[in-house]
């Protein structure tokens, strides 16, 4: 099976490294022998060191987008390091993605595009059996579960409905949200599932292994 997964910052460096998930995750792709990998890396606390305010610093966004940029290519190569030779650390355009080893890392590449926009356009270029999002949060809720304890999970929608929910989202440098809307539309526009879960290593294998999982599945 072929895989994108864009992997959230804020589950690479949420405050510090987590040492403890990066483990495990380098260890579950190392496992999977028969399936290929890309991985997207996000900047997380790294990235809105810098992005946060950016204003203050005297920086343009554009700017601020680049910083964000070169916080993923950190990440990037931490992961790729962390999976050895079989993988390829890969930081060119997602659109002209090719599969030259079993595992690619990547990160982000142009302003204005997050880590997801490159995962979606990766995950079209390789023609990828899945599209993955690992964040911080268990898959897309009908509030944000950080502020209401109450918030539902949302385990099936359309590219449509999750449109129509978000509408109004704004996305600037350091924004964290749950998929970009560039990204949202690419997939949209190429009928791609996408599966949203979170951190825990054991859910994710699940995924990959056509078991019952937690999480929220977009389809077209």
């Amino acid at each position: 099976m072929k895989v994108v997964v864009s992997l959230g910052g804020s589950v690479i460096v949420p405050k510090e490294l987590d040492i403890n998930f990066l483990r495990k995750f380098s260890e579950l792709i190392k496992r999977r022998k028969r399936d290929k990998f890309c991985i997207v890396c996000g900047g997380g606390h790294i990235a809105r060191i810098f992005t946060k305010e950016f204003k203050k610093l005297g920086l343009s966004e554009n700017e601020a987008h680049v910083l964000g940029i070169f916080a993923t290519h950190l990440n990037a190569s931490l992961i790729k390091f962390m999976l050895g030779e079989e993988a390829t650390l890969y930081l060119g355009d997602p659109r002209k993605a090719k599969w030259k080893s079993r595992i690619i890392v990547s990160g982000g590449y142009l302003p204005g595009w997050n880590t997801d926009v490159c995962a979606a356009y990766s995950a079209k270029a390789l023609k990828a059996d899945l599209l993955v999002n690992i964040s911080n949060v268990k898959g897309i809720y009908d509030k944000d579960p950080r502020k209401y304890k109450k918030a539902k999970l949302i385990k099936e929608m359309t590219w449509r409905e999750f449109m129509e929910k978000f509408s109004d989202v704004k996305m600037r440098p350091g924004t964290n949200f749950i998929w970009h809307p560039l990204a949202a539309l690419i997939c949209s526009k190429g009928k791609m599932r996408v599966v949203f879960i979170g951190k825990n290593i054991k859910n994710f294998e699940k995924l990959l292994s056509s078991k019952k999982f937690v999480g929220t599945v977009i389809h077209p």
